[in-house]
């Protein structure tokens, strides 16, 4: 048996779709939980109390939605220890795209049947546990900033809504003040930065939609990729757009990449914290990979 979750919010139409080929494709049972029938924390309260009678028979948790609710499930119940299976359904879908897991519904569902979950890293951030990658500095606030953006609605209703990180960070850039940025590694080295633009931990390569802003990271190599844009101008900062999308930005004089498996990272003043898309917090951020700790299908 599996538990599924579902971001219903994006409209009847698509939900019931992915219903019907639940019913007809998947190998086990499911419950299906839909987040609009829910307020709050009530969803997660109630997936827990449904879990306990069901627990030694379920095979995993089934998320069917983007890279916000993925984020959301694993921190509500990673405690459970379960696989993850994930069906796209987003307007970025970062994750699945570092996994390689297929866009379509019923291939992704034909994953899962598979049953064949493999182990991959975790990042923890300040107690959040985070999937993809975290940022500081205008990529943080261009996150932030889609969760409410006009733009986002739009470019979904045309199904662009993989332009809708770019689009928001074109607008945000512009009244953006770049920052002063210690990163301090493991063995207590401090590098400083300054006009930071943004700095990107990942444990994948992708966030925004696509945008290989860490190219270089492995969910399974046990290692966190920094990467940290820095003392360069603004006209500058949007002539490295391009390189970016094409993963040769990481050999430009202005761009640091480190390696690691704990950084600390401050900042003069409180500066937001992303991590998958989600707002998580502010610095200091205290940053560290579990090795190998969440199973997805």
């Amino acid at each position: 048996m599996y538990i599924v979750i579902i971001n219903s919010y994006s409209g009847r139409r698509r939900y019931n779709r992915v219903l019907k080929l639940l019913n007809e494709d998947l190998s086990s049972s499911y419950k299906a939980f839909l987040s609009h029938e829910f307020k709050g924390q009530d969803m997660w309260e109630e997936i827990r109390t449904t879990v306990t009678p069901y627990e030694s028979k379920l095979k995993g948790i089934i998320v069917v939605g983007g890279d916000g609710t993925l984020h959301q499930a694993v921190n509500e119940l990673y405690s459970l220890r379960l696989p993850f299976g994930l069906i796209p359904s987003g307007s970025g879908n970062d994750f699945a795209r570092a996994l390689n897991i297929p866009g379509t519904v019923r291939n992704a569902i034909g994953r899962i049947n598979n049953d064949q979950p493999q182990q991959y890293d975790i990042l923890e951030v300040n107690n959040r546990k985070v999937l993809s990658i975290i940022g500081v500095g205008v990529d943080a606030e261009t996150a932030i900033n889609c969760q409410t953006s006009i733009i986002k609605k739009l470019l979904n209703r045309a199904f662009l809504g993989r332009l809708t990180y770019l689009a928001v960070f074109l607008k945000t850039v512009i009244r953006y003040k770049p920052l002063d940025v210690n990163v301090i590694t493991e063995d207590g080295k401090t590098h400083s930065f300054s006009d930071v633009w943004l700095l990107a931990a990942g444990n994948t390569s992708y966030y925004g939609g696509g945008i290989p802003m860490c190219p270089g990271a492995d969910p399974q190599d046990g290692e966190i990729d920094l990467v940290v844009a820095h003392s360069l101008g603004f006209f500058r900062l949007l002539a490295a757009i391009p390189s970016v999308y094409l993963k040769r930005h990481l050999s430009l004089p202005y761009i640091t990449s480190l390696q690691g498996r704990k950084f600390t990272i401050q900042s003069k003043g409180r500066q937001a914290v992303q991590g998958d898309g989600e707002e998580i917090g502010i610095t200091p951020a205290y940053i560290k990979v579990h090795r190998k700790a969440v199973k997805f299908f």
